[in-house]
């Protein structure tokens, strides 16, 4: 990964790992609270109202994105985000290769766990594991 990240941000701030092309976007949210969405379009579904919904994303979100085209693509149609990190990966990630994609957001994924405090916050240990993970007394 080509960046820095600071652990308090990542509290405030919700994740979209996006894929773009010129046909559509494919985008999975993480939010503070732990939700999940994978979202895909192409381009021609979004109507206004989502538009609107998608700048507000690009606006208020942490966008991470394969590469600079990526970033192109969501440009020409809504707003640039402007959060914006590059992962490494190995080349383009086409927004309906499903696979390629799960590839993607592994990598994004090894990012947050390798940053001890940013890990912290979003993989709090289990209260059960920390229990069982106490040392007795002899």
């Amino acid at each position: 990964m080509a960046s820095s990240t600071d652990p308090v941000d990542e509290r405030r701030k919700q994740i979209v790992v996006a894929a773009a092309d010129d046909n559509g976007v494919r985008m999975a949210f993480f939010s503070s609270l732990g939700a999940i969405l994978d979202f895909q379009a192409s381009w021609v579904e979004l109507d206004a109202a989502t538009r609107g919904w998608l700048n507000f994303t690009t606006r208020w979100n942490r966008w991470w994105l394969p590469d600079v085209a990526a970033l192109g693509s969501i440009e020409r149609q809504a707003n640039a985000p402007t959060d914006v990190r590059f992962a490494a990966s190995n080349g383009r990630v086409a927004p309906l290769d499903t696979d390629g994609f799960r590839r993607y957001l592994d990598i994004i994924e090894q990012h947050y766990r390798r940053d001890e405090a940013i890990s912290r916050t979003l993989f709090p240990p289990d209260a059960a594991s920390a229990e069982q993970s106490r040392p007795t007394a002899p």
